[in-house]
């Protein structure tokens, strides 16, 4: 079928701007390349990184989290690199956090775990220069020990803690329970101690240097008040087991 120059022309034309819309990614709805989907392994940026693995426990700088902020200064001087490393690659048993490496059951390359880790470690200290309350590097307390004596914990959280979470713990005005049997049972003694040392600055909670005016909690007393929390749990667990479930008055 014959056809006028115009019509050629403007076939031509039509497919030109077609070719060129092409060639410069302009056509109407083509995704961007940062819309594009990558697999899990590809993601690279610490604070996708961290939005999606971390944030949701441990908040982040617009929301406070259920957790310890793993962006806390004074946590982040007294652990271990090596040591936090080793919880993000492969949790902590017999609490609610999970390994994030792949050999752990998780979806993050060793790559990634590093991104996180020495991204954490190095925002933290550009946050206390930043503030200029930088963490003393030493006589820190150890980020972890044996616990201590529960007795004398009694007397030294009376000292330190009970203004605000009550004379047995069982919560005060400024603070709730901390011997809930419940919340003990989703804790281990390693939380509690660091929370007693680096505090929840973002929920009000001071740190062990701040509970009493010039008079930090000793490396003892920490010991023994975790040890005084932790005798709760193992109450709770021992009465729950002299109790023998019977049916119709007979021992199964």
């Amino acid at each position: 079928m014959n056809q006028s120059w115009p019509t050629i022309l403007s076939t031509a034309c039509f497919a030109a701007g077609l070719l060129g819309m092409a060639g410069c990614d302009q056509l109407p709805g083509k995704p961007k390349e940062s819309d594009r989907w990558q697999p899990p392994e590809a993601v690279k940026d610490f604070k996708a990184l961290f939005a999606t693995n971390c944030s949701a426990c441990h908040g982040d700088d617009v929301s406070i989290g259920p957790t310890l902020s793993v962006q806390n200064p004074l946590y982040l001087s007294v652990v271990p690199k090596d040591v936090l490393r080793k919880i993000i690659a492969d949790g902590i048993k017999q609490t609610g956090m999970p390994g994030f490496a792949k050999s752990s059951g998780g979806d993050l390359t060793d790559e990634q775990i590093d991104i996180l880790l020495n991204n954490l470690v190095s925002k933290a200290a550009n946050q206390t220069e930043d503030s200029g309350k930088n963490p003393p590097s030493t006589n820190l307390p150890a980020y972890s020990a044996p616990l201590g004596d529960s007795t004398r914990g009694s007397e030294a959280y009376n000292q330190y803690c009970a203004s605000c979470h009550g004379q047995a713990g069982q919560g005060g005005e400024k603070a709730g329970s901390i011997v809930n049997p419940d919340y003990l049972h989703l804790v281990s003694d390693q939380y509690l101690r660091s929370v007693i040392v680096a505090g929840r600055p973002e929920l009000g909670m001071p740190n062990y240097q701040q509970f009493v005016k010039d008079h930090p909690i000793s490396p003892e007393d920490i010991a023994n008040i975790v040890a005084w929390l932790a005798s709760h749990r193992h109450a709770t667990e021992e009465a729950n087991a002299a109790v023998s479930p019977t049916v119709n008055g007979s021992s199964q």
